[in-house]
C-alpha cells in the first residue's frame, strides 16, 4: 500500500511539470481519492472526502516534505516541483500559471525563427477576463468530477502576470479573439499558431518590430507557410486584416489565387485605412486594396 500524500506526490513528479498550481495539486488529488489507487497500489489513510481545506493542507505537508516550493515570481498558488530536472523559463512560468495563455507577437516569431530580433520583453497574450472566465469554467466542467466543480473552480485562478517573470520583463496583451495555440515540444510553453503569429503582424506591428520589419518577414517567409496564413487570415474577424494582407501578398509578392481575390470585397473605397496602423496617412494608395500605402 501507499499513503495518498507518496501518491500524489509521485503521480505530480511524473508529470514532468517544473511547477503545479492548487488547481493542478486538487485535481491530481481527486483523481486519486476517487479510483482509491496509485497505478495498482491501494491508497491507504484516504480522508472521508477531499475538499479545497484538505487540498491546502496536503500542500502544506509536501511544502513540509521539500516536494513543494513557493515560486518567486507569484504571491501564492503556483509551487515549484523541488525534485523537477527541468527549470521553467518565463514562458513556460506564464503558460502553466494560466492555461489559457501563449507567447505571441515578437516573442512568437522569433520562436518560429521568423525574426532574428530577440525581444527584450516576453509578449504573452491572454483572453480578454469575461471571456477567460468562460473558458474556466469549460475547463473545470471537463477536468474536475461534478461534485467537485466550485471547490476546482476556485483554485483555478486568474494570476496576475506581472511585469517581470525569472527576471524578464513581461507585456501582457489582452484579446476577445485567442488564437490558437502550438506546444512547444518537452514544455508546456504555448505559442500562438504560426498563421496567427503572421496575422499579428497585421494587427499590432508595433509589437512585431514595426510594419517595415514585417513587411521584410512577410516577404522572406510567407510563401513557407501560405496555407497556414490563409487560413488564419480568414478566420480573423477584422476586415482590414485581410486587406493588407491580401496588399502584401497579391502586390508585394505576386502571390495569387481565389482565396487572396476573395478578400477584395473588404476594401472600402473613401476611408483612411492604412496600411501600417500606428503611421501617419499618406496619400499613396493601393487602387485595388484602397489602403495608404503609409510605409
Amino acid at each position: 500500500m501507499i499513503s495518498f500524500a507518496d501518491a500524489i506526490e509521485q503521480t505530480l513528479l511524473e508529470q514532468d511539470s517544473p511547477l503545479v498550481t492548487d488547481y493542478d495539486v486538487f485535481l491530481t488529488a481527486c483523481g486519486l481519492f476517487q479510483t482509491r489507487l496509485y497505478k495498482a497500489t491501494p491508497i491507504k489513510r484516504l480522508p472521508l472526502d477531499w475538499d479545497v481545506l484538505r487540498s491546502r493542507g496536503m500542500i502544506r505537508k509536501l511544502v513540509n516534505r521539500q516536494t513543494l516550493a513557493s515560486d518567486q515570481d507569484f504571491r501564492s498558488g503556483v509551487w515549484r516541483l523541488v525534485q523537477s530536472t527541468r527549470v521553467a523559463d518565463a514562458g513556460e512560468a506564464a503558460c502553466i500559471a494560466d492555461p489559457f495563455c501563449y507567447v505571441s507577437h515578437l516573442s512568437a516569431m522569433n520562436r518560429y525563427g521568423l525574426t532574428d530580433r530577440t525581444p527584450k520583453e516576453l509578449h504573452i497574450t491572454r483572453p480578454a477576463r469575461q471571456l477567460w472566465n468562460s473558458l474556466r469554467d469549460a475547463k473545470v466542467e471537463k477536468e474536475a468530477p461534478p461534485r467537485h466543480f466550485e471547490d476546482a473552480k476556485s483554485l483555478l485562478l486568474h494570476f496576475g502576470l506581472g511585469e517581470a517573470l525569472r527576471r524578464r520583463p513581461v507585456a501582457v496583451h489582452e484579446t476577445k479573439y485567442p488564437a490558437r495555440a502550438t506546444i512547444v515540444r518537452g514544455q508546456k510553453t504555448r505559442v500562438a499558431d504560426i498563421g496567427a503569429t503572421f496575422v499579428d503582424m497585421l494587427e499590432a506591428p508595433h509589437l512585431c518590430g514595426g510594419m517595415q520589419h514585417v513587411l521584410d518577414v512577410w516577404e522572406a517567409h510567407a510563401r513557407n507557410w501560405i496555407d497556414k496564413i490563409l487560413d488564419a487570415t480568414d478566420a480573423a474577424p477584422s476586415g482590414i486584416t485581410k486587406v493588407r494582407a491580401g496588399y502584401i501578398l497579391s502586390e508585394r509578392m505576386g502571390v495569387a489565387g481565389t482565396r487572396v481575390d476573395a478578400w477584395r470585397a473588404f476594401a472600402q473605397r473613401g476611408g483612411s485605412r492604412k496600411l501600417d496602423p500606428g503611421a501617419e496617412y499618406r496619400p499613396v494608395f493601393s487602387d485595388i486594396w484602397m489602403i495608404s500605402l503609409n510605409v
